[in-house]
């Protein structure tokens, strides 16, 4: 099969499953409210909510709220996921929630890496095109509530070897007077967060251009290929659009979930313009620090 019908049948199935996400029968259940904060009584904000493997879902603000829009065929047994890295994971039955308005999450130990870097050149890899003609949207134009959340990643394949990521880099454009998003790395064979701290950037009115993330004092060890993304997690003023533009046909891997507690969707032969830059570390010298609270 040739590069570009492989690409096409992609596109298709990338737009199929965008369907299914937003598509819906009958009346909605009424939305669900509440805040989420710590131990202490200090909100708690970015929380990712929502019921996991499906589209429900949201993100508390920075006092803590948050409104989870509901589908037709979500039920009372349906289990609601609180997560944001350093505080363990909290589910609760939907029927709990309705009658508990204040969640606290619990902070959690991470251990971080000692790393010792070679004296090698950095190397950058990823797509640095941004004139192209699609784009992949983070926002669903009227529905900005239940798309909060949502994520667009790459697959970047390294060698074979230890590595520290240093930066990262990924062009965005929006139309909102501002945007908060959460930058997050995963294993890619098994999307397991690399990141032990959250990591946030806040774009200006009507940003159009690259976003740069430095990434090292972060301490991110990765061993094999790894999956940057892009969070979209808060934003002020009106906006109709927020996006990356998408490059096909394309001999990478693109990511999406509809949703912040949401399965990933994979898409090869498309590439977002992302790029990542990592240095070679020493294997002998790496090792775990103490346990550090993880913080945001």
């Amino acid at each position: 099969m040739s590069l570009l019908k492989f690409t096409l049948l992609t596109l298709v199935a990338y737009c199929l499953s965008l369907f299914f996400a937003l598509a819906q029968t009958g009346p909605a259940p009424e939305p669900v409210s509440g805040r989420v904060q710590t131990a202490d009584g200090q909100p708690l904000a970015y929380v990712s909510v929502g019921i996991p493997g499906t589209p429900v879902g949201t993100v508390s603000n920075e006092q803590g709220l948050f409104t989870l829009t509901l589908k037709p065929g979500n039920n009372p047994t349906d289990s609601v996921r609180f997560s944001l890295l350093g505080y363990h994971t909290l589910s609760l039955p939907l029927s709990a929630l309705r009658g508990q308005r204040t969640l606290v999450l619990t902070e959690k130990a991470e251990q971080l890496a000692e790393v010792r870097v070679l004296a090698t050149t950095n190397k950058t890899i990823g797509n640095r095109r941004i004139q192209t003609n699609m784009k992949t949207n983070l926002m669903i134009e009227g529905q900005p509530s239940q798309n909060l959340g949502s994520e667009v990643g790459r697959r970047f394949n390294l060698p074979n070897k230890t590595h520290l990521i240093t930066q990262y880099r990924a062009y965005i454009l929006s139309n909102f007077t501002s945007v908060t998003m959460r930058i997050n790395l995963y294993e890619a064979r098994t999307m397991r967060p690399l990141l032990t701290r959250n990591v946030y950037v806040t774009l200006p009115a009507k940003h159009n251009g690259w976003v740069d993330v430095d990434l090292e004092p972060y301490r991110i060890v990765a061993k094999g290929d790894v999956v940057a993304s892009v969070q979209w997690v808060g934003s002020e003023g009106k906006g109709t659009y927020l996006a990356l533009p998408i490059l096909m046909p394309a001999m990478a891997t693109h990511h999406y979930r509809y949703g912040s507690q949401n399965r990933w969707k994979t898409f090869r032969g498309m590439s977002t313009a992302m790029t990542l830059e990592f240095s070679r570390i020493n294997d002998a010298n790496t090792a775990p620090e103490s346990n550090t609270v993880a913080r945001q």
